[in-house]
């Protein structure tokens, strides 16, 4: 399983996709913006844990049906961040970075693409920033850094670093 990192617009859905369609991957698309898109707004802060825990469970069942490789987009951990970053709340981190550990490959993509408003997706390059931070600083900092695969440049770039590190 290969779950995503990556504040907004950081490249993950575009790679997601690139990876799917160059691997035959199943792809787990994100909860969070199905929710947004349903109900026009983002998440309370009281609705965090139901989000995060609804993509943990459409990824394990990805992974149990499914005989190939399974992209999560993105992994569930960004809940855990959103809800630090939007609401101070830590609450679901360690349980985030516990299961985010069960990951075979987790890609961090970086902040360093041009930021592109989506709708009531995307709050801005200022808060694509402060995810990143957040990323950096209370969860990648706590991964085996042997699974970390830092993503950057365009989307073929980031598909070539990805490959390179499966095919090792």
């Amino acid at each position: 399983m290969i779950e995503l990192l990556g504040g907004e617009c950081t490249g993950k859905s575009a790679l997601a996709e690139e990876v799917a369609l160059a691997t035959g991957a199943q792809l787990v698309p994100e909860t969070l913006r199905a929710f947004v898109d349903i109900h026009g707004r983002a998440p309370m802060q009281d609705e965090q844990e139901q989000i995060m825990n609804e993509q943990f469970r459409a990824a394990e069942a990805a992974v149990e049906n499914s005989a190939g490789l399974v992209v999560v987009d993105p992994s569930p951990a960004m809940t855990a961040v959103y809800s630090l970053q939007y609401f101070n709340d830590d609450s679901l981190l360690d349980l985030a970075i516990h299961r985010l550990k069960r990951a075979d490959v987790i890609v961090w993509c970086q902040p360093d693409i041009p930021w592109v408003p989506d709708g009531v997706h995307r709050d801005g390059a200022v808060h694509r920033s402060r995810s990143h931070e957040l990323l950096r600083d209370q969860v990648v900092s706590r991964l085996d850094p042997g699974v970390v695969v830092i993503a950057s440049g365009d989307t073929q770039q980031r598909l070539r670093t990805l490959q390179a590190f499966l095919d090792r």
